[in-house]
């Protein structure tokens, strides 16, 4: 578990020092490992980066500007609901 937390922590410093901003998480992102990757922004282009579903690779898919924000958003009220219901 280690050693993807520290993969993740890996590919965020090395998209912040080529400019990328992260924009916010996905939590259903059947590409990523255990489904959860992050939206990065770059002059007004989006990626979804994060580890591969193998657990193996780095992803980094191109990604458009409004299904970003929708899956983003979506994410976001998933979060919102388990942390206000539980």
């Amino acid at each position: 578990m280690s050693d993807i937390r520290e993969k993740i922590e890996e590919i965020d410093e090395k998209l912040q020092k080529e400019g990328w901003k992260f924009y916010g998480a996905i939590l259903h992102y059947d590409k990523a490992w255990k489904n959860q990757a992050s939206v990065y922004i770059k002059n007004g282009k989006y990626i979804v980066s994060g580890i591969s579903s193998d657990g193996e690779n780095i992803l980094n898919d191109p990604i458009s500007e409004k299904d970003a924000k929708k899956r983003v958003k979506e994410s976001l009220q998933e979060i919102k609901k388990h942390l206000f219901n539980s």
